[in-house]
């Protein structure tokens, strides 16, 4: 079972994170950026059962913490890797 750091459920069961906001290295608070949101990785994709590969959110829903998947909703790079 693995459980996501911001919102401590079993993401392999759940359909997404809860959390919508995030708290970035400059202090101010950003929205998160959905599964499927044109800003998303996965954009484009139609298919409600459609999960992401790595964390295993449903879209329309919050990708989980350390997800390799999730966008930076500052630079829209993968934020596990950005400086922001």
């Amino acid at each position: 079972m693995a459980k996501c750091e911001y919102c401590n459920q079993d993401m392999l069961k759940c359909d997404g994170c809860t959390k919508s906001t995030i708290i970035l290295n400059d202090g101010k608070k950003y929205k998160r950026i959905k599964m499927g949101d044109d800003e998303d990785f996965y954009c484009g994709f139609t298919d409600e059962n459609e999960r992401c590969h790595d964390c295993g959110a449903l879209i329309g829903h919050y990708h989980h913490f350390g997800c390799d998947c999730e966008r930076c909703p500052k630079c829209h790079f993968q934020l596990i890797s950005c400086d922001c």
